[in-house]
């Protein structure tokens, strides 16, 4: 008997995208490759995703590149499952000083890819690519992990899956130089924002203001409020 097998298009490449800056400037690199892209956003019952929507949306649109596909907008609700954490109530949002760790949602990137290989399989896609930045410290996040992954898509989908963080090892100024040109103002990174403006006081818009900081990049981000440290200085973990 024949086993059976997916056999994806070498020239596609599916793209996690949140809206946010590092995966919108990960997308367009890859579409300037003139990759077939399939850009990729997974609903999970966050109280953010309504903004990150629009915003995505909206930066596809200013990329105007033909070789990226239509939004594929994909469902995998957490809300029963950490139905009292922070990204799905909105509630105790970790604050302007806090850990990047503090950042962490369980399983975030493991829920993703799942969802996201299923399309791939649908698609005949053999690569997916998400952004994970050097100063994301979760163990969904690690390259060991995007390794076992590739062989778990093997064994259950017959396909062939290339997980790509092109940006592990990179800091948020890093991936800010390499977006210079880019309609940055077009992506979003906040827990907490309201009609398309960043709320300036969280854990992401401190990670966001200081990466422009260091880079030496006019911030183009709209900001509800900007906390005295934005002005200088390094951002503490607490």
């Amino acid at each position: 008997m024949k086993q059976y097998r997916i056999s994806p298009v070498r020239s596609r490449i599916a793209v996690l995208a949140s809206g946010g800056l590092d995966s919108s400037v990960m997308l367009a690199e890859f579409a300037r490759r003139h990759r077939q892209v399939f850009p990729v956003y997974v609903m999970a019952g966050l109280k953010w995703e309504p903004e990150e929507m629009k915003v995505l949306g909206r930066f596809l649109k200013a990329l105007k590149l033909p070789n990226i596909e239509e939004l594929a907008i994909l469902s995998l609700p957490v809300t029963d499952v950490v139905p009292e954490h922070w990204s799905v109530t909105g509630v105790n949002v970790p604050g302007y000083h806090a850990a990047v760790s503090s950042n962490y949602i369980p399983g975030r990137n493991l829920s993703l890819l799942t969802k996201a290989a299923v399309f791939c399989a649908a698609n005949r896609i053999g690569e997916i690519a998400l952004a994970p930045l050097d100063s994301n410290p979760f163990p969904d996040a690690r390259p060991e992990f995007f390794r076992s992954f590739e062989q778990t898509v093997e064994l259950g989908l017959a396909l062939k899956l290339r997980v790509v963080a092109p940006y592990l090892g990179f800091s948020k100024a890093q991936v800010i130089l390499r977006g210079r040109g880019l309609p940055l103002e077009l992506t979003l990174s906040c827990a907490r924002p309201g009609r398309g403006i960043h709320c300036g006081t969280c854990t992401k818009c401190a990670e966001r203001i200081e990466g422009f900081r260091k880079a030496g990049v006019p911030d183009p981000t709209r900001y509800a409020r900007r906390p005295p440290a934005a002005q200088g200085g390094r951002v503490p973990a607490m």
